[in-house]
């Protein structure tokens, strides 16, 4: 199977994370995922504070692995994200804007923060922050968050803020998707992909693939 830099950073098997959309996201799904060695995530974007709150509580009863919870900083929901705090998840997630001093909150409690961004100034900029995960994210991520596609982004965000690790999003949805974003990464810093809804059989599957290709490097 698998194993990346971010599989240690993030305390997961296989590096593929669940991108935590607020219009899909659910603690059942996010346990799954989390269950099948990848990161979990639970999103609070257009949702509501105690649908946010009871994922986080399900969450932690479906699953002893690692899960992240996202918030978006434009429109963070103050006491969802204090109970995000109050849980202490292995990684919080922020998404869509800067999130300040948000990063050092969660730093607090002791979370890994991750953070997607769509340009290279946005991942100088998380770097500055202190984030433990940069996400860089195409446009083909949904066509809202940015007009750089990914296969081009990447690399220009692994040159800018190596050694931090770097996840890419948008438009991998198999096994040869993986092994490009894996060969944008250097030594120290590591792409992988971020899925929508990954199956267990499908972590599994990638993760032998990749495995077996002759031309993935990692740490």
């Amino acid at each position: 199977m698998l194993k990346t830099r971010l599989c240690e950073v993030l305390g997961i098997d296989v590096p593929i994370i669940l991108a935590p959309m607020g219009s899909c996201t659910s603690a059942e799904l996010a346990a799954a995922v989390s269950n099948a060695g990848g990161l979990g995530g639970i999103g609070s974007l257009f949702r509501t504070t105690a649908a946010i709150k009871r994922d986080i509580d399900t969450v932690r009863t479906l699953t002893n692995r690692h899960f992240a919870i996202n918030h978006v900083p434009q429109t963070l929901d103050p006491e969802a994200f204090h109970h995000t705090l109050a849980a202490r998840p292995a990684v919080v997630s922020f998404a869509l804007g800067d999130p300040g001093d948000l990063v050092q909150r969660a730093h607090d409690v002791g979370s890994l923060v991750m953070l997607q961004v769509t340009t290279v100034a946005q991942a100088v900029q998380a770097a500055s922050r202190g984030v433990d995960v940069i996400i860089a994210q195409g446009g083909e991520a949904g066509g809202y968050c940015g007009e750089v596609s990914t296969m081009a982004l990447v690399p220009q965000v692994v040159d800018a803020v190596s050694p931090i690790p770097v996840v890419a999003a948008g438009g991998i949805f198999d096994g040869r998707g993986i092994a490009a974003a894996l060969m944008m990464g250097r030594q120290e810093s590591i792409s992988a992909p971020v899925s929508l809804r990954p199956r267990r059989h499908r972590l599994q599957r990638a993760g032998s693939k990749q495995s077996r290709g002759p031309t993935l490097k990692t740490p």
